[in-house]
């Protein structure tokens, strides 16, 4: 069956939401660089021309991805899906940070937004993204994996919300509709990095996934 060309709309927003990053190279080493590459189907199927199907890898990357190989394990799905919302999630984040033009300039001033990454958890990984927002609000997206070198590929969690901060601490609960118990989490700021505390149910993020740990600051 002959290649069904993607349409210029789908692929302006593929990689508008990229801005031509790879997410195997940014879910890999953190490179986010402009590449040269290829829009991607997460399934192979050229025919399958959905958004949530379709990524911008560079060219090394997708045709790793396309090939097979008998001796190592190839990407999965789920791991370079994973890696997409990463991606995009981190891409959202800078890219909506305010722009000054010519002369103007703002102090920089130390503060808790940034990026955080999880340490001392082995296979496992954790990431968040925390912006502070116009008005004092705190916008906290993250992304936990459980399993990354699974056959099938990581359970994957995913955390977005807002939220004061008092005391040095962004605080979040949410009620479920198959518990009593609400999934709480506690954002304490230390030097560095944070400390992330959670009160879950079973099943809230998935099996064994958790973002319980102590992070550093990334950027």
């Amino acid at each position: 069956m002959p290649r069904k060309p993607l349409s210029p709309e789908r692929q302006a927003a593929v990689l508008r939401r990229t801005r031509r990053r790879c997410c195997i190279c940014f879910g890999l080493n953190r490179d986010t660089s402009i590449k040269q590459g290829q829009i991607a189907h997460l399934d192979h199927d050229a025919s399958n021309d959905g958004e949530d199907n379709l990524v911008f890898l560079c060219l090394a990357c997708h045709d790793t991805y396309d090939s097979t190989s008998s001796q190592s394990k190839n990407y999965t799905i789920a791991e370079v899906n994973a890696f997409r919302h990463e991606l995009e999630g981190a891409i959202a984040i800078a890219f909506g940070q305010p722009i000054q033009f010519g002369e103007a300039k703002s102090a920089a001033r130390p503060g808790h937004s940034g990026q955080y990454i999880r340490t001392g958890t082995g296979s496992d990984s954790a990431e968040l993204m925390i912006k502070e927002l116009p008005g004092g609000e705190f916008r906290v997206v993250g992304e936990a994996l459980f399993g990354t070198h699974r056959e099938n590929g990581p359970n994957l969690g995913t955390l977005d919300f807002l939220s004061l901060l008092e005391n040095n601490v962004l605080t979040f609960e949410d009620k479920t509709t198959w518990s009593d118990t609400p999934y709480r989490a506690r954002i304490t700021f230390v030097e560095g990095g944070l400390e992330f505390e959670e009160e879950s149910n079973p099943g809230y993020f998935g099996m064994n996934v958790s973002f319980i740990g102590t992070y550093v600051k990334a950027t």
